[in-house]
């Protein structure tokens, strides 16, 4: 049934309205916590301090939309050749055809299932992941199979959700994200997935996540760690979603961007959020990994 979904252009464009990063105001200060400047985007980031000026061959699993690829894929952008691939073949083809519409068809598509085919052919100077390593049950055989595919000197670069499995959170920390949820005002309760305004938030059913999607989140909570072992890192960088992840999934529809009112609860959302963080009372459900060959300690030091 999920390899339906994901091949399914109206589910996916629905659930990118429903997370929490729908929101301009979210995403800048989601720049500014991973770059430092709300105006640069962490993938960005990433390029101009952990990437090497030229990039011969650079490699994207789980490309979904193709929109990474695409914005790597910049004339003057210093990277030569861009495989991408995902398992879903229809989001693959749509994505080949959004970059020939765009002027990047030179990018390769390949259909790959990453719990079980190779990886195309390498060696690659980089090797991105974003919201994939959540859905893989054996990160241990994938990990090995980037860590060998990557040159000598070459990046493993990940920005994933690596908090509970399944979404399981802590009683604490659903009473701390009610705690600020029964801040919002009536108008911005309304969840379109229940077509019902919420009064609270609730942990997800496993039962019903695993019956529409088993991959979800199966093994999130392993994800950072098994990367550290795996992967010698050149940095990690906190993404937050601690609490802005499980509270505003679903409602983030209701908020408009420019509206005053809408974006001053988002603003105080992301001070709290950056003020639990900051003081470990809360931990962030995303990461940024950057990670080189075990065998490389020289990896371990960002590119000047």
């Amino acid at each position: 049934m999920h390899e339906t979904r994901w091949n399914d252009g109206a589910f996916t464009t629905q659930l990118e309205s429903l997370v929490w990063t729908a929101s301009p105001l979210i995403r800048r200060y989601l720049h500014r916590v991973a770059t430092g400047d709300p105006a640069v985007d962490w993938l960005s980031g990433v390029r101009f301090r952990y990437l090497p000026a030229v990039v011969r061959r650079a490699l994207v699993l789980g490309c979904g939309s193709g929109w990474l690829e695409r914005a790597l894929a910049t004339p003057g952008g210093g990277i030569r050749d861009i495989v991408a691939c995902d398992f879903a073949k229809e989001t693959v083809e749509r994505a080949r055809e959004t970059a020939e519409r765009d002027g990047k068809g030179a990018i390769d598509y390949r259909v790959v299932d990453l719990e079980h085919d190779p990886l195309p052919p390498g060696p690659f100077d980089v090797i991105f992941a974003h919201d994939v390593l959540h859905h893989i049950t054996d990160l241990e055989r994938l990990y090995a199979l980037i860590h060998d595919a990557l040159t000598p000197r070459g990046r493993f670069v990940f920005n994933e959700y690596v908090g509970p499995n399944r979404f399981q959170y802590s009683d604490e920390r659903i009473e701390l994200v009610n705690r600020y949820f029964r801040l919002f005002p009536d108008n911005l309760r309304w969840d379109p997935v229940t077509n019902t305004c919420l009064w609270k938030r609730s942990r997800i059913d496993v039962k019903r996540l695993m019956a529409e999607d088993p991959t979800e989140a199966v093994r999130s909570e392993d994800v950072l760690p098994l990367a550290r072992q795996a992967f010698s890192t050149v940095a990690d960088i906190p993404y937050g979603g601690g609490l802005l992840n499980p509270l505003l999934f679903g409602v983030i529809t209701g908020f408009q961007a420019g509206h005053p009112e809408h974006d001053h609860v988002l603003e105080i959302l992301c001070a709290a959020e950056e003020r639990l963080s900051e003081t470990g009372q809360l931990e962030p459900d995303f990461h940024i990994f950057v990670g080189g060959r075990r065998q490389d300690d020289r990896s371990a030091t960002p590119v000047e």
